[in-house]
């Protein structure tokens, strides 16, 4: 492995900022057009489908390239990766923000995925190779703050941005953020790299294959039906290939996760909780901008603004959690936040209808920041403790992984739901529809309503009333799924948390010492 250079303090100082700007742009770019996707309907005529997919596809890209480019990144040198990945992240943004066809936009988004998926573990990987020990960790608590923050400042750079231009414009500028970054990359960041690293193709192509064919039939089943052959192909084919990837990482001698060690209770318990709650959140994040605008009306700066109520409940959580994880323990802690986190998502369920205040809507919102405050620490607190100590690199990158899985997974069921609900619903009621309007109404909401505005008054009204309402009670329906899996997760942790929470015994490390194990190395 390449010797760590130790830059003096200034040189640290800008390094820690040059990174911590990178992961800003490809955390915020996760979140940034669930703001714009009204705006990105009505430009180019996208299907809620496809509008699942915008987002989606980069999610699932992201976290599914995460450890294996990761790795990659590591052994062949961070700094190239790094600027690769801004440089691809960067050119596929723009163009996004440029063309106005749905599936150019999705496959842009997918391409851009790759590029980020090489720039999130190379930023933490160079921070950690170029601080020394004494200053390494405050530097990794700021890179994980940001972390953190990048999906509100996604949303408010989204909500400003479309407010004031059009929706592309915000894929333009993170585009253009990134090649700004990547220029000063080339600059101020040190060559390291660890070639005594080795990589596990199979393992990366049964991950990514089994997680997008998954992905696949939860966000075309609604529409294609889920008894259609291509659904049930996707579901049965990602299933069956995940479950490959489990045993062919048991069996290989270069495994890219070492999947023995969730045999520790903290590491297994940890990774369930931070599963969940990106799981949830993700969901919810996909869908209320949307809700917000379809049955509020607002516009999008507003609703990034509402949305920021998130952080009155996250404060306070970051300040007394740690207290009381001290006296509690992480487990139950954590899963007093989750408990917490599916009282809100009650709450937003039944508040689904455009003539509730929206400070309740707020309220909600800082339940569920406290809620999910308590909750994230824990589960990487568990995470990390659940391994041995020269196992800590596996740890950041299995919380990573985790947390990508989590939200591409929750963000692709909550769509799911919303889109039986309202495919379902959506002409209940409305009757003389002509077939055109009929057919574009059951695309989404945006394509009601502009079908709408092609019939008469007396037709019009009813076709986009029953849309709103069949939109919203499909928000509401992905809500109760989201309250029912806090709480089932809330309840397995309490009762896994009864269980010993220690490192894995020395002979699972051992036989991961000896299988090689590969790890996004941080």
């Amino acid at each position: 492995m390449t010797a760590p250079r130790h830059a003096e303090p200034r040189g640290l100082l800008a390094l820690l900022v040059t990174m911590c700007a990178a992961l800003a742009l490809v955390i915020g770019a996760a979140s940034s057009l669930s703001l714009a996707l009204p705006d990105i309907a009505e430009a180019t005529g996208a299907t809620q489908t496809e509008l699942t997919w915008v987002v989606n596809i980069y999610a699932l890209v992201f976290a599914a390239l995460l450890l294996p480019v990761g790795i990659a990144a590591d052994r062949w040198g961070r700094r190239q990766f790094l600027v690769a990945g801004l440089a691809v992240f960067a050119a596929a943004s723009v163009a996004s923000g440029l063309v106005d066809q749905p599936e150019l936009i999705i496959a842009l988004r997918g391409l851009a995925g790759v590029g980020a998926a090489a720039v999130m573990p190379a930023t933490l990987s160079v921070l950690v190779d170029a601080f020394p020990d004494d200053r390494r960790p405050q530097a990794v608590a700021i890179w994980a703050a940001v972390s953190g923050a990048g999906a509100m400042v996604g949303i408010l750079t989204s909500g400003l941005l479309v407010e004031n231009f059009w929706w592309g414009s915000v894929q333009v500028v993170y585009g253009a953020a990134a090649a700004v970054v990547a220029l000063v990359c080339l600059v101020n960041v040190p060559t390291s790299r660890n070639p005594e690293l080795r990589m596990d193709p199979a393992g990366s192509v049964l991950s990514f294959a089994g997680l997008s064919a998954l992905v696949y039939g939860l966000i075309e089943g609604p529409e294609r039906g889920w008894t259609d052959l291509v659904t049930l192909i996707a579901l049965a084919a990602g299933s069956a290939l995940l479950v490959g990837f489990v045993v062919h990482e048991l069996r290989t001698r270069n495994p890219m996760l070492e999947v023995r060690l969730f045999r520790s209770a903290g590491l297994s318990t940890g990774s369930a909780m931070v599963f969940l709650q990106f799981f949830a959140a993700f969901g919810f994040f996909f869908l209320a901008p949307q809700w917000l605008q379809y049955v509020h009306r607002l516009e999008p700066l507003e609703t990034a603004l509402w949305l920021t109520s998130l952080t009155a409940g996250i404060g306070p959580a970051a300040r007394f959690g740690p207290q009381l994880v001290a006296r509690f323990g992480s487990a139950p802690v954590g899963a007093w936040g989750m408990a917490q986190m599916a009282v809100a998502f009650v709450m937003f369920a039944l508040q689904k209808d455009g003539d509730i205040s929206l400070w309740m809507f707020a309220l909600a919102l800082v339940v569920l920041g406290f809620g999910f405050g308590l909750a994230i620490n824990p589960g990487t607190t568990l995470i990390i403790d659940g391994l041995p100590e020269d196992r800590r690199t596996l740890a950041a990158a299995v919380n990573d992984v985790t947390r990508e899985v989590g939200g591409a997974l929750g963000s692709a069921v909550a769509a799911s739901v919303l889109l039986a609900v309202y495919g379902d619903q959506v002409l209940s009621g409305v009757s003389g529809i002509p077939e055109p309007a009929v057919q574009a109404s059951e695309e989404g909401v945006a394509q009601a309503v502009e079908a709408a505005g092609q019939l008469e008054q007396a037709q019009s009204a009813p076709l986009i009333r029953s849309a709103v309402e069949a939109f919203a009670n499909g928000y509401a329906a992905a809500m109760w799924v989201g309250a029912a899996t806090l709480l089932v997760g809330a309840v397995v942790v309490v009762l896994a948390g009864r269980r010993r929470t220690s490192p894995v015994n020395a002979d699972v490390h051992s036989r991961a010492e000896d299988s090689g194990e590969l790890t996004a190395a941080r």
